[in-house]
């Protein structure tokens, strides 16, 4: 590809993160959340006042380019000043703190994405920051020197592998005025610090592992992880001279591929260079970051043509799962890179996010764009709330604008509006059961796939007169139960309506074995719904202590949880589930459709009712 082909333009880039924030999460996880929203809603109003565009964000870090390097400088400072004064307020149930880089440099721009040095640099320069502080290049320092009433200070000349920058901190009360740091004619004397902090470091971590080990199970599940996989891309190895550019565009092109499924979770490539920086171990990866799957590659170019090699592999058990060898023009370049997303996406969907199941996407889908909006849509479809929902409907539309199977389309509109009409959001319901039935109808008639006929008995129970016998007859058609998680979520959800709790508990336990992850929790669930039912205390605990503080995880277990626990005894813990239930979501109407059962219903409400005075029991 030509120098022409690549849009490149000089940006400002702002780069911030939370301090501490894995700290934070192990500690209070709800509270962190709800203070890190509250502190994105003050950056982005003052992203959208000082002209900035937000085009990169990995939950607790974000990025944003700006017009000009003093309305960035400006927003930093406003950012920060409003951070402080929020952690002063004795409201503030989680004190955040952040760092910001801000740089000007060469960028390039993917979709809506920018890439290159400019973008690392900015990264780097937040790294170095000072909590609560700003740190800049002197590109920005030489642009708005004089420009604003601001002081700085001259921190010396920085170098991060390739990337050489000066930089300066710009002065803010409370922050110390720091000497020239980490420079790089200071390199001997940082060398030997390191080293001895490092010796400090390893003694003072064996002491206290040894001295707190014993008690480090006193807390039940103080490490929060959610059940989406973690996928880390390495940067990618350059053979040849002249292969850095295009290295780094494949790197943050399959970032950024990746990162397009939300049934995942893909490292930013911030945190990806730092990794490799790092020099991180395989168990450090898997400890530090939760990650389950490690993307790698190769790049050599001559001329015009390059050579790729990627391989994934699954990091705990160390097993190559996908290799590619692809040779291509660099004409070719954005081609390659979707070939090999889909690739690699495909591979992780059925190892590590739904199995078989996932299969039929391939199929099913025949551009790249399609299948990203399809699996998308099925992780939006299980969240089971509002906007899970509406983004649902949206995906569909779009997926039949691009001339997706009308067939598969059929059957995805049927499942909207199910859920549609079941969470209250349908302004016809009759008029939406009628479509129901109809295209339903059509699909068990003419096509008769197995998620058609999952669909249709669904909808005969919710919609049309609890047929249990005609519902069990259609999942009697079902050619290849086996085949799909989805066989079983089914199951187990008509045969919890048609009182066999048994085989419905027995049924949700077979699709949990199938499908590598319960994406959004859909079958956790309702499967803690039948274990409480059951009053299988033991399991219903075993199911949701691992995941009892993913907010994914939705109200309604927590509440089967606190009844748990109020029941045995302990009402101080079971009333902060409750608690904690109500604010994702649980309310008394699900009570009776997740349970299915009279006695489990009332057993429930009593359990629960000494802490639900503002609740209509």
């Amino acid at each position: 590809m030509s120098e022409e082909e690549i849009e490149r333009k000089i940006a400002v880039i702002f780069a911030t993160d939370v301090v501490g924030y894995s700290k934070h999460m192990e500690a209070d996880e709800s509270s962190t959340i709800k203070n890190l929203r509250a502190c994105e809603k003050i950056l982005t109003a003052l992203f959208e006042k000082h002209k900035g565009r937000l085009f990169n964000t990995g939950g607790d870090s974000f990025l944003a380019e700006f017009p000009s390097a003093v309305s960035a400088v400006e927003c930093a400072v406003e950012f920060q000043n409003a951070i402080n004064t929020r952690n002063d307020s004795e409201h503030t149930t989680v004190k955040l703190e952040f760092r910001i880089g801000i740089n000007s440099g060469d960028v390039v721009k993917e979709k809506e994405n920018l890439l290159g040095d400019g973008v690392n640099i900015a990264a780097r320069l937040e790294a170095l920051a000072q909590t609560g502080g700003i740190t800049l290049s002197k590109s920005v320092y030489d642009f708005v020197k004089g420009k604003t009433s601001h002081e700085f200070n001259d921190i010396g000349l920085q170098k991060v592998k390739q990337n050489e920058f000066h930089a300066y901190d710009l002065i803010l009360d409370g922050l110390e005025t720091r000497k020239e740091l980490n420079s790089i004619k200071n390199n001997a004397t940082r060398t030997v610090i390191f080293l001895m902090l490092i010796i400090f470091v390893i003694t003072l971590t064996v002491f206290l592992q040894n001295s707190l080990f014993s008690s480090s199970n006193d807390a039940v599940n103080s490490e929060v992880k959610s059940n989406k996989p973690v996928i880390l891309v390495k940067p990618f190895s350059s053979l040849g001279k002249d292969d850095d550019l295009v290295s780094k565009a494949i790197t943050e092109s399959l970032i950024s591929n990746l990162s397009q499924y939300v049934g995942i979770k893909t490292l930013a490539s911030g945190t990806a260079y730092a990794i490799e920086e790092e020099n991180f171990s395989d168990a450090d990866l898997i400890e530090r970051f939760n990650v389950s799957f490690v993307i790698s590659g190769t790049i050599q170019t001559f001329g015009s043509n390059s050579r790729l090699f990627v391989e994934v592999s699954e990091l705990k058990n160390q097993q190559a799962l996908l290799s590619i060898n692809k040779d291509f023009n660099l004409e070719q370049i954005f081609e390659v890179q979707d070939s090999i997303g889909r690739k690699i996406l495909e591979t992780i969907q059925v190892e590590a996010v739904e199995g078989k199941k996932a299969l039929d996407f391939q199929k099913d889908f025949k551009t790249y764009q399609q299948f990203i909006l399809a699996i998308n849509r099925d992780v939006e479809w299980r969240k089971w709330t509002k906007e899970g929902n509406s983004k649902a409907i949206e995906i569909t539309k779009k997926l039949e604008e691009l001339g997706a199977d009308q067939s598969v389309i059929q059957n995805f509109k049927v499942w909207d509006l199910h859920q549609q009409v079941l969470l209250g959001y349908s302004a016809n319901p009759e008029a939406d059961k009628s479509i129901m039935l109809e295209l339903s109808d059509d699909l068990v008639n003419n096509r008769g796939r197995d998620d058609d006929y999952l669909i249709r008995a669904i909808i005969e129970l919710e919609h049309f007169g609890a047929n249990c016998e005609y519902a069990i007859d259609l999942l009697n058609r079902i050619k290849n139960p086996s085949s799909s998680s989805d066989n079983f979520i089914v199951s187990g959800f008509i045969y919890s309506r048609c009182t066999n709790l048994e085989k419905a508990a027995a049924s949700f336990r077979q699709s949990l074995e199938l499908e590598p992850v319960d994406s959004s929790y859909q079958v956790t669930r309702l499967y803690s719904g039948v274990l409480y039912a059951l009053g299988e205390y033991d399991m219903l605990k075993e199911l949701l202590e691992p995941v009892i503080s993913d907010p994914d995880l939705g109200g309604m277990p927590l509440w089967f949880y606190a009844a748990v626990l109020s029941e045995e005894g302990n009402k101080k813990e079971a009333n902060q589930y409750f608690q904690l239930g109500v604010t994702y979501g649980a309310d008394e109407k699900w009570i009776a459709p997740m349970l299915n059962n009279q006695e489990a219903s009332d057993r429930l409400i009593s359990n629960l009712s000494e802490f639900s005075n503002e609740l209509d029991f």
